[in-house]
């Protein structure tokens, strides 16, 4: 039986500069995917499922390349048709979309088996890589773009664990929510009346 390593383990493996990069490309191609829909609905409202989501993985790599490539320890490999992220050592990163089952698709060739299979490699005894999809859930009803996630499995339906991933906003460096937070209603203005002046009588009363 093997033994996975947890979620926060592996988000403190791959940093901040990773998690923070894989989460902001998610928001850019969702900006990207709006960007497209108010240009040309009908385009998009047309495509294929499978050619909305290669468009979307395009846009996706190329912010990913943006601002991960030449990062220390980060290597990006693009091989038609394989794209990957290789994080020191230790990680694999594919990027894929997500259903809400938290389930990826993809062709049963034997180097996409081997990498949705943990374990101990051949090319490298002793050592372990642990192999992970990152990319974004997919809201298939309105075809939209949801949360950054990231997920490790054992065999490619096998989902051993699936986490949202934060994003970082471009300036101070601080986290910020996946969700919209509801407004805080505005306080009443209240109009208090100016006091009436009297205007003095010829003997000085008033």
């Amino acid at each position: 039986m093997n033994s996975y390593p947890e979620s926060p383990e592996v988000l403190s493996g791959l940093g901040e500069k990773v998690t923070h990069g894989l989460a902001r490309s998610v928001r850019l191609a969702a900006d990207d995917l709006r960007t497209y829909r108010n240009w040309n609905p009908t385009w998009v409202a047309e495509a294929s499922e499978r050619g909305l989501a290669n468009w979307i993985h395009d846009r996706l790599w190329a912010h990913l390349t943006s601002l991960l490539d030449g990062h220390p320890g980060v290597t990006l490999s693009h091989g038609e048709p394989t794209r990957e992220v290789i994080v020191g050592v230790g990680y694999r990163l594919r990027v894929k979309r997500h259903r809400e089952d938290g389930q990826v698709s993809s062709y049963a060739t034997q180097t996409a088996l081997e990498f949705f299979a943990q374990g101990v490699q051949d090319t490298f005894p002793g050592m372990e890589e642990v192999r992970l999809v990152a990319g974004y859930e997919w809201e298939a009803d309105s075809r939209e773009i949801g949360e950054a996630v990231l997920s490790l499995r054992d065999g490619q339906d096998n989902v051993v664990w699936l986490v949202p991933l934060p994003d970082v906003g471009q300036a101070g460096g601080t986290v910020q929510p996946v969700r919209p937070t509801a407004p805080e209603p505005s306080l009443p203005s209240i109009n208090v009346p100016a006091p009436e002046k009297h205007e003095a009588t010829e003997d000085g009363s008033k």
